[in-house]
């Protein structure tokens, strides 16, 4: 199926800006119908970092967002996410984004509340258990930043969903799909399940090299917007440089929805640029994450199970921690899935973090949430 992709230049948060940009990118690729909705909006409220950090969308643009869909006649407008490991309300406050949720009218709803909801098409998972304001809303919307990712490469609108998995239920699915294709596997079945309405990228600021946490805030100076969230990510992969077809679960997703006929694109070709295209709308090189990890699962699927997990693990980069930045706050520890680090005192009397290599995952989980950027991910000590 043919799917729209607008590509709108912004310049900066300012709301002008934002207002004018964002009713272009959904007079280039519609919204769904609103009138009397009821809307989740979904930003990516990864941690409780500041705004300026380029770590989650910006509630100026979340603001705007929230001020068209109620010029456009939509119902309740809600807004919520599950950060990894921050407290939902630390991380609202401290990003922006409660403010400016209820400053536009919007209420903020916890995703602690979890339902089941069944998927049995699903590749991995048939049953998710998901936050209850998903059922409660009648339109889910997905709000992402543009962002590199240790694990997967790229971050979009279709990971941004992953937020929908309440509290640290995220880790439980890290170990049971420890695999990167596994586990963006999963995530296909995820979205295709929440079947989001739309999906509005937050560009204007990026975050290129150590996504999605501890990279660098990039200036690109653009919105996105598309019915079709995979399109969305196809597009917003290719103009930073990536071959979308190399991101494992943007390329499952596609061979899914060709073999079904949608409800999502099946490749480049069924992408519509009513406005820019990447190629015209790119922002020069930018730092991306290394396929030496992707390289290594390709190669590695081709061998039986054990040999299969020998080799990715020699292949894969692994975790080191830098002991003049750590600070032992222990958010590592918590989050991680298989349990493999722990705090223990040094020969000096001082806490730190313990990994055992052998229990390790390789889900870079600790990397993403480190508050300290005290992790450094590479094949051998640095």
């Amino acid at each position: 199926m043919k799917s729209k992709v607008a590509i709108v230049r912004c310049a900066a948060y300012e709301p002008a800006l934002l207002d004018r940009s964002l009713a272009e990118a959904v007079e280039l690729a519609p919204l769904p119908e609103l009138r009397g909705a009821s809307v989740l909006v979904k930003p990516n409220l990864l941690n409780a970092s500041a705004p300026e950090r380029a770590v989650t969308t910006r509630p100026e643009l979340l603001a705007a967002f929230l001020r068209l869909l109620k010029a456009r006649g939509a119902g309740r407008l809600t807004v919520g996410d599950s950060p990894g490991f921050h407290p939902q309300e630390a991380a609202g406050r401290r990003s922006g984004l409660r403010e400016a949720a209820e400053a536009e009218g919007a209420a903020w709803v916890d995703f602690a509340e979890a339902r089941e909801l069944e998927y049995p098409e699903g590749r991995r998972v048939k049953r998710f258990s998901l936050a209850a304001a998903l059922g409660e809303a009648d339109l889910l919307v997905t709000l992402p930043k543009l962002k590199t990712h240790g694990l997967l490469r790229y971050t979009g609108a279709i990971k941004n969903l992953f937020g929908l998995v309440p509290g640290l239920g995220k880790s439980a699915y890290h170990l049971r799909f420890p695999d990167p294709g596994d586990f963006g596997a999963m995530l296909v079945d995820l979205a295709l399940a929440a079947r989001p309405a739309y999906a509005l990228m937050d560009a204007v600021i990026a975050m290129e090299g150590r996504g999605p946490n501890n990279g660098r805030p990039r200036q690109v100076g653009l919105v996105l917007g598309s019915p079709d969230p995979l399109a969305l990510d196809w597009a917003a992969a290719s103009l930073i440089g990536y071959d979308p077809a190399g991101i494992a679960y943007l390329a499952e997703a596609a061979a899914r929805c060709a073999a079904a006929g949608g409800p999502w694109i099946g490749g480049a070709a069924d992408i519509e640029y009513p406005g820019l295209a990447p190629e015209g709308a790119s922002p020069g090189r930018f730092e991306l994450v290394g396929a030496a990890a992707g390289s290594a699962d390709i190669f590695a699927a081709m061998l039986p199970g054990f040999a299969h997990r020998v080799v990715r693990n020699l292949a894969s980069p692994r975790p080191f921690f830098d002991r003049r930045r750590c600070t032992a706050c222990g958010a590592c520890v918590r989050i991680c899935p298989p349990g493999a680090l722990e705090l223990a005192a040094g020969a000096d009397g001082r806490r730190r973090v313990a990994i055992d290599r052998g229990k390790c995952i390789r889900c870079y989980c600790c990397d993403e949430i480190c508050p300290s950027d005290a992790i450094h991910l590479a094949r051998r000590p640095w």
